[in-house]
């Protein structure tokens, strides 16, 4: 009698068990699919061509620097050699004009620097410190 009700009570954790195991999705997997749809509405920058050079923002970031005072913008490029040969490519090169003004690369950041192959596509940064 006593091995029937243990028997019993096995089965019954065991039909438990597996009932809890359903395809329903959790709230873990619902913000993925929201950060799914919010991936699909990011801003596409047009490519432009300098020197065979082929450029695309990916993906514009502005955080606040240390101190509060100012913003960090950080714009993440990638950048296609359609040349036979190297080609250089540093943050220097580049710069941020808003109006009048005009911005210079933010020196102490991590920014691009490299030599990009023929037909290679490298991706980077470039920084750039701005007032609020």
């Amino acid at each position: 009698m006593l091995k029937k009700v243990i028997l019993i009570a096995m089965s019954g954790a065991c039909a438990l068990s597996l009932v809890a195991c359903s395809a329903t999705p959790t709230k873990e997997e619902t913000p993925k699919t929201t950060q799914e749809a919010k991936t699909e509405k990011e801003k596409t920058y047009p490519a432009k061509t300098v020197n065979n050079i082929e450029m695309q923002i990916k993906g514009i970031e502005t955080t606040e620097n240390g101190k509060g005072d100012k913003n960090i913008m950080q714009i993440t490029m990638s950048f296609k050699n359609e040349t036979d040969s190297k080609y250089g490519i540093g943050g220097n090169d580049f710069i941020f004009k808003s109006g009048d003004k005009t911005y210079q690369v933010k020196a102490d950041a991590n920014n691009i620097g490299t030599e990009i192959a023929a037909d290679k596509t490298v991706s980077g940064a470039i920084n750039f410190e701005l007032p609020k």
